[in-house]
């Protein structure tokens, strides 16, 4: 049933990728060989289990007819994951199997935010081959759990959003429902700051109509006041001071726990630690948190992360933007910074629910990324121009030369 599985995945990935262009139907399909080999040869072997087996154990239950709680995530993803496992039997490979699938497909609609952020960027093939190949987001993509559905539905969920609210195509907000409900019930948190970022550019929106022309993100800084107060005010109804505090105890158990001393006593130390957990959740493990192999991984990527934060600065600076796609994305970004690194303390929790965010990131990277793409494809086909120059001028050498011999052998004859 795994081989049918996979069989399934690749006809879905060449009926998908049939309508767009080469770079994604080779690029997507390279990647997509690597998550079915990962699923299949490289997952077994690791070390890590993740909450893997806990998902496991919940879709058997519901596939046996055990009680399910409406608003559980686990009982959410398990209705879905037993799905999979009556369709393909009951092996978590199957499932990693099709979140290859889904890993696949989450850059289209992140390269469509890019596009539809920066005004005059008409191209993100750069961008679709980070978000193809960023190591921790493919790791915990492949990995039969929830991740991969819950992104892939935050980003297109984002993308329904923008369509409908930055292009004025009033009719895709009819899917933005359906699509929330869905996330809702994985990732509530996720959920909650799409309907933020959403109404962040709503105002936006409305202030330009007001306005009548187009105002720019900087002067719209109170305006979006309203949006940091209603998500503070959210944050605090889900969390208050304990719930708070016992989430950060579970979350700092653990060999990878950082920051476990810290706790709330009131709101202003919430506001005080926001900076400082937003940054160690955005880039942590540092050097100094070594302890493990896996941390000697997650150390190496602490360097692109910091180009991505640079680089993003950079474009956003430089580039023009849509205001209010730039507060949309914003809004999501930071806020989901902020909210999780005040809770998360773990830094395996850590790198697997800040994977969206990162793939956020280098949408903010885009023209940067294109212009490295341009740049590297220029001299790829430069050197490949000279390599052909190189052959067809040792080809005519060779002919010239064979010639002489050819008329002295003729001249034998002769004689």
């Amino acid at each position: 049933m795994v081989v049918a599985a996979a069989v399934a995945v690749v006809l879905l990935f060449a009926l998908v990728s049939r309508q767009r262009g080469r770079l994604y139907r080779y690029a997507g399909g390279v990647t997509l060989a690597g998550h079915l080999v990962f699923a299949v040869a490289v997952l077994p072997l690791l070390p890590y289990d993740w909450d893997i087996d806990v998902f496991h154990s919940v879709a058997l239950g519901i596939l046996g007819g055990a009680d399910t709680s409406p608003l559980s995530p686990l009982d959410a993803f398990g209705t879905a994951q037993a799905i999979v496992y009556a369709v393909f039997g009951a092996d978590p490979t199957a499932l990693a199997i099709l979140n290859g699938l889904l890993a696949v497909l989450i850059p289209l609609p992140v390269c469509y935010l890019a596009r539809r952020l920066y005004v005059p960027l008409s191209s993100t093939n750069g961008l679709l081959l980070v978000a193809l190949f960023l190591p921790f987001p493919f790791l915990f993509n492949s990995l039969p759990m929830r991740d991969a559905l819950s992104t892939l539905l935050a980003v297109t969920l984002a993308a329904v959003c923008v369509r409908a609210v930055a292009e004025g195509r009033r009719w895709w907000a009819l899917t933005a429902p359906p699509l929330w409900g869905l996330l809702f019930l994985l990732r509530e948190e996720l959920a909650l700051l799409v309907l933020l970022g959403a109404a962040g550019s709503l105002l936006v929106a409305a202030v330009d109509r007001v306005a009548d022309r187009t105002v720019s993100l900087r002067s719209l800084a109170l305006a979006a006041l309203p949006v940091g107060v209603a998500g503070f005010a959210l944050f605090a109804a889900l969390f208050p001071v304990d719930a708070l505090n016992a989430r950060l105890q579970y979350r700092s158990a653990g060999g990878a726990a950082y920051l476990d001393f810290m706790r709330y006593e009131s709101w202003l130390d919430v506001l005080l630690a926001a900076p400082v957990r937003a940054i160690y959740f955005q880039f942590a493990p540092f050097p100094l948190h070594v302890t493990s192999a896996f941390d000697v991984v997650a150390v190496l990527s602490l360097p692109l992360l910091i180009a991505f934060a640079v680089v993003a600065v950079v474009s956003l600076r430089g580039v023009e933007t849509d205001p209010r796609v730039e507060m949309f994305l914003g809004v999501v970004y930071l806020g989901g910074v902020v909210g999780y690194g005040l809770i998360d303390s773990n830094f395996g929790t850590t790198i697997r629910h800040r994977s969206v965010f990162v793939l956020l990131l280098a949408a903010f990277c885009a023209p940067v990324f294109e212009s490295w793409y341009r740049s590297l494809r220029r001299r790829v086909d430069e050197a490949v121009d000279r390599h052909r120059e190189r052959d067809e001028q040792q080809r005519e050498a060779q002919e010239l030369d064979a010639g002489p011999e050819v008329r002295a052998e003729h001249g034998d004859h002769a004689r």
